[in-house]
């Protein structure tokens, strides 16, 4: 059940450096959302994530640690990564701290929800 988890979080990150929209909505459960808080409490559901995938260009990405935890068909996972991207054109570039909910269904492990805080990073393109 772990190496299933783990590839799908390979893929899930692969997705997003190859900006692979096909992929990703295959990874992404059918209620994905992106949730922020800082720097201003933001939703981007599902089908705007996979939209603004293509202009979502990572330079540079790392993990700098992880913590995995696994309940049956639930799973979340926090990490902390440092990142060098562009997003829609603006740079997003910085530390993040992500919690990622994954919930299993129909075999496979899909992600429902991601919580992102930038720690470093600027503001997210198209906010005020």
């Amino acid at each position: 059940m772990h190496d299933e988890l783990t590839r799908a979080i390979a893929d899930l990150q692969r997705c997003i450096e190859q900006r692979d929209v096909a992929e990703a909505a295959s990874v992404l459960d059918e209620e994905y959302s992106l949730l922020l808080v800082q720097p201003t409490r933001a939703t981007m559901p599902r089908d705007r994530w996979l939209e603004t995938l293509a202009d979502y260009i990572v330079h540079e990405y790392a993990v700098e640690e992880q913590i995995v935890d696994v309940d049956g068909d639930l799973a979340v996972v926090l990490h902390r990564d440092r990142m060098r991207a562009t997003v829609l054109g603006i740079d997003r570039s910085g530390t993040f701290v992500i919690t990622d909910v994954w919930r299993r269904r129909r075999g496979d492990w899909r992600i429902w929800r991601r919580h992102s805080t930038p720690l470093t990073a600027g503001a997210l393109p198209g906010r005020g």
